[in-house]
């Protein structure tokens, strides 16, 4: 088989995956031993409460090319991602999920890049094996950012993906600890296409987010990446404000022309409920910005780094683990 003259590095997050990751680390290092001359495997132990780090540990005595990035704590997985991608070196980037995306594919997908795609973004075929909230959520949630939020975000896309080095330089500038990679690899621009693949399932039952988790998600997409909300809140006020104008318009007109007023105890009832659900709803959307605000003036980085170890051995090619080959002819 052919052995390809170029740098693959492939960053893959862990979060209590120590059941899986010596699994995923072997057949890894198999495609990427019998394809690539040059290559890397990154994982970023992002705050795992298992022995992830340690079952890591061992394995960079076995394999070469491996480093481990412990994160000080959990950041979440695109965050965790980001991290990784902050120090690879690769011409190619490959970023998968252990316990979902096949290492198989990896060839083929570097092949497409080398063909003009700078990114090669993941859609999974299904949402089979999720529960039916998930999947409900996640089809109004895609539904939302189109037609509501204009959101360019692809349905369905995972977080398996190929970058290129020009990609990985302009992901990496991007300063801000809200990083969603799945929309930042769209908004840096250079070609791009899709591939769908069946999702591989490493554990008998898929690790599921919590629905507070991903509402928490979902909420940090639409704030971070759309205005509309915050315009939606101001189209509220103006329109509960001229409401109320000729609310007030009607009320003299009343008084000047009608002789006997009853008591207008339930139309007053539903203005005020009507206004203070308005403002309450113009509040809520401007917290929600705010806190964003706040968060970020903080200045505060996106991740910190714990620990790092890698493999003794960082480069494959024993003929290039040097730049230089020989000290003989250099002239000072």
């Amino acid at each position: 088989m052919a052995i390809y003259d170029f740098f693959v590095s492939v960053v893959a997050p862990l979060s209590n995956d120590s059941k899986i990751v010596r699994h995923f680390v072997a057949e890894v290092m198999q495609v990427l031993r019998e394809n690539y001359a040059n290559y890397e495997l990154v994982l970023v132990n992002d705050g795992s409460e298992d022995d992830t780090s340690e079952q890591v540990a061992a394995l960079l005595k076995e394999y070469e090319c491996i480093r481990l990035v412990n994160l000080s704590r959990s950041f979440g997985t695109d965050v965790a991602i980001s991290s990784g991608l902050d120090s690879v070196i690769g011409d190619f980037v490959v970023v998968m999920l252990p316990e979902s995306d096949p290492p198989e594919l990896i060839p083929e997908l570097i092949l497409q890049a080398r063909n003009g795609y700078d990114i090669l973004i993941g859609i999974r075929k299904n949402r089979s094996g999720e529960p039916w909230w998930m999947r409900w959520g996640a089809n109004l949630f895609y539904w939302s950012c189109k037609r509501i939020f204009k959101i360019p975000l692809i349905k369905n896309a995972t977080q398996f993906r190929v970058l290129s080095r020009a990609v990985v330089n302009a992901i990496i500038q991007v300063n801000d600890k809200y990083r969603y990679l799945r929309l930042l690899s769209f908004y840096v621009g250079y070609r791009s296409r899709t591939f769908t693949y069946e999702i591989f399932k490493r554990y008998r039952k898929p690790k599921v987010k919590g629905f507070l988790e991903n509402v928490d998600i979902a909420l940090q997409v639409i704030v971070v990446n759309s205005v509309r909300p915050l315009r939606f809140a101001s189209y509220l006020g103006l329109i509960a404000s001229i409401f109320n104008i000729l609310y007030i318009g009607y009320i003299g007109v009343v008084y000047l022309f009608k002789a006997h007023v009853a008591e207008g105890w339930v139309t007053i009832s539903f203005q005020n409920a009507l206004m203070f659900f308005c403002i309450s709803m113009v509040l809520t959307i401007l917290s929600e910005y705010v806190g964003f605000i706040f968060d970020r003036l903080k200045g505060w980085p996106a991740y910190y780094i714990a620990e790092e170890k890698q493999s003794s051995v960082l480069i494959a090619d024993r003929d290039r683990r040097n730049i230089v080959k020989s000290s003989e002819n250099i002239q000072v």
